[in-house]
């Protein structure tokens, strides 16, 4: 792994992971079945906080010391370094909410301090993405569908930006009196950037669907695992439009995060039949692309061959 970085992008997916566990148990709300299921999850959310920065930091500093890159090959799997900062900011706020408020003001800290560092790499890896897609053409066929990962980090900055804001205007109150007028300011700010953030995933979406239809204009596009890219991203913009719906009592997007829901029923049913078929058959275990690039590289290996078999030996005669 230490050879090939590219292969530990998806390492990110694990304190994501942890992060939709803690996610759905907050909005179950579990905790009032066990009080001790608070802590369990607190701790869990500790565990990720570790793997998501170790993610960040350890796989960033890999890549860019044993790897040579290009603009043209960034794709949107080199946002899964940084989407785990902003995920677990975003769960340490739904925990925060059932915590003492000692520990839900660490973890407000904390939280605020991943977000601060998950945001910036995110937006500078997302420059670089637009800058990819305006500049080169668009992923091959078997991998356009990953245009909408995209979607996930910058929907996620805004989701735990609007998460955070709600509790620090209740966990400051309690905590520190004498920061008490950060709170309304905290939630404001977390409104606009969760306002931002949810124009910026409009162009996103918009995007992403247009470069699947023009690719499918030219080919066939094949199931393969890099479907279940699409899962993540419409749940994180499913959450922000309904995050922003309530703060802002706009029946419009409250509207069109149930259509989201609905949309992302139909999308986890469908993945889930044909990867079972695919596993069954064993075709859904191919990497997407991975064939065109060997296959691009022995074209390319045999033509320098021929060109070196080509060349006179007899000039010296």
């Amino acid at each position: 792994m230490r050879r090939n970085p590219r292969r530990m992008l998806h390492y990110g997916a694990i304190p994501m992971a942890l992060g939709a566990v803690l996610t759905g148990i907050s909005e179950f709300q579990i905790y009032e079945m066990n009080h001790a299921v608070v802590y369990i999850a607190w701790s869990i959310w500790w565990i990720s906080v570790v793997l998501a920065a170790a993610a960040s930091v350890l796989l960033i500093c890999l890549i860019v010391s044993r790897e040579t890159r290009s603009i043209e090959s960034v794709t949107g799997a080199w946002l899964l370094l940084v989407a785990p900062l902003a995920v677990c900011a975003s769960t340490g706020a739904s925990i925060a909410d059932y915590l003492p408020t000692d520990l839900a003001y660490i973890t407000l800290i904390v939280s605020y301090a991943l977000l601060g560092a998950g945001a910036p790499l995110t937006c500078c890896i997302l420059v670089l993405y637009v800058t990819r897609i305006t500049t080169f053409k668009l992923p091959p066929h078997d991998a356009i569908v990953t245009s909408f990962i995209p979607l996930g980090p910058a929907g996620q900055i805004g989701v735990a930006a609007l998460s955070l804001g709600r509790i620090a205007n209740a966990v400051l109150l309690d905590s520190t009196p004498q920061l008490d007028i950060l709170g309304p300011t905290m939630l404001g700010a977390g409104v606009l950037i969760a306002l931002m953030s949810w124009g910026f995933c409009v162009f996103l979406l918009t995007h992403a669907v247009f470069s699947v239809v023009y690719q499918r204009r030219s080919a066939v596009i094949p199931f393969n695992i890099s479907w279940w890219s699409l899962t993540f991203p419409i749940g994180v913009f499913g959450s922000l439009t309904a995050g922003l719906g309530e703060v802002l009592d706009m029946r419009y997007l409250q509207v069109n995060f149930m259509v989201m829901i609905v949309l992302l029923l139909v999308l986890w049913m469908f993945n889930m039949v044909r990867t079972i078929a695919g596993a069954w058959t064993g075709s859904i275990f191919g990497i997407p692309s991975l064939a065109n690039k060997e296959d691009a590289t022995k074209e390319s290996t045999s033509s320098a061959v021929t060109i070196c078999d080509s060349r006179p030996t007899d000039r010296y005669v």
